[in-house]
């Protein structure tokens, strides 16, 4: 018997080792060449979320070797260097200079490659914002995991604008003549702004409802609407709304369809997306051309009715007097509004600012 149970202790151990023989012959699976994953990607080839949220890709996106790192690649574990590019988040990302454009994103990300898959992860860091992207790559298909935090003195901030003269700033009119000729006499300019202005501003108030509040989130989103004449409600305003902050102080509203549709509707009377007042890369995100720029203090934000490259504002009244001049202004308003319009256009006078004061 005991002959018999050592024969099978022998026989089980002899079994055992040739299963981890077996085990051992198994080749370990390759590491997939991160070079086959470069190129360019569709739409429809990309998943990706921000801060959360899905959020389709505006356009192709590509992936490719930074070759300016080829001294560091690691031949043993399949990292490398690689740069991803693809078109603007939403609501798109700060840039250098002062210029309303929609630049593609650019990251360097460090990738790593297995057998099923490769994985990859990069940033941006700058002052004014942080962005991080963690993404995947497997079988033509790209995944994306974006996290965006802006930094700005006025997020988390509510301001409010009131469409009157007092909330009016003249401080950056920056005028190239002293008087405007009016009826036979020579009237301040600042004056003979503020006087042309006016109703039109309050004519905006009254198309919205309210006044016009503003606050901007740490993911650059922005909650914007009406402040009820009527009954002190917030009412927030249809569709998704970004802010754009460049430097230099300046920023501006980007909106999606229904965002830009109703501005036009309720602001231009204008029942399509086709005017100067919004700028367009694609079916579905604009930008407002009317700037939002620093106040003194965290306290205060302003509009600048005009951008930077001071084009825009005039284009805008021009438009609004032809849509809505004769509903809501009288005869001598209009006329002071089209002369006022065209003191912009002139280049005679520059800024007129809105001041927005915080709110609880």
């Amino acid at each position: 018997m005991k002959d018999v149970n050592y024969f099978f202790l022998v026989l089980c151990s002899v079994l055992y080792i040739g299963v981890l023989s077996a085990c051992d012959d198994k080749e370990t699976p390759a590491i997939m060449n991160i070079e086959s994953v470069c190129g360019n990607y569709a739409v429809e080839q990309v998943k990706m979320t921000f801060n959360g949220v899905d959020m389709p890709a505006l356009g192709n996106i590509s992936l490719t070797l930074d070759t300016s790192y080829d001294d560091n690649v690691g031949e043993v574990d399949g990292s490398r260097k690689m740069t991803l590019e693809m078109p603007p988040l939403w609501p798109n990302l700060p840039v250098e200079g002062i210029y309303p454009a929609f630049e593609n994103i650019i990251v360097k990300v460090d990738a790593v490659a297995s057998s099923e898959l490769v994985t990859f992860e990069g940033s941006i860091k700058k002052a004014e914002y942080d962005l991080i992207v963690k993404g995947t790559c497997r079988e033509g298909i790209v995944v994306l995991e974006w996290t965006y935090t802006a930094f700005s003195k006025f997020i988390g901030k509510r301001y409010l604008f009131e469409f009157n003269k007092q909330s009016l700033n003249m401080g950056m009119l920056n005028p190239s003549v002293e008087t405007v000729e009016w009826e036979g006499s020579q009237v301040p300019v600042g004056e003979f702004v503020t006087d042309a202005i006016e109703p039109v501003l309050e004519a905006i108030g009254r198309r919205l409802g309210g006044s016009f509040y503003l606050e901007v989130l740490s993911d650059a989103s922005v909650q914007a609407g009406v402040k009820s004449y009527e009954t002190n409600d917030f009412v927030p305003i249809p569709g998704k709304l970004g802010f754009r902050n460049l430097n230099g102080g300046f920023g501006y509203l980007v909106a999606d369809y229904d965002g830009a549709l109703w501005l036009f509707q309720v602001v231009l009377g204008d029942f399509s997306v086709s005017s100067t007042m919004f700028a367009s890369i694609g079916g579905n995100l604009h930008f407002v051309p009317v700037f939002f720029v620093d106040g003194r203090s965290a306290n205060e934000l302003r509009i600048a009715f005009d951008t930077p490259l001071g084009t825009s504002f005039c284009r805008f009244l021009f438009q609004w007097l032809e849509n809505l001049g004769e509903i809501e202004l009288s005869v001598e308003e209009i006329e002071k509004a089209h002369r006022l319009a065209l003191l912009l256009q002139d280049k005679k006078i520059k800024y007129i600012h809105l001041l927005g004061a915080v709110i609880e």
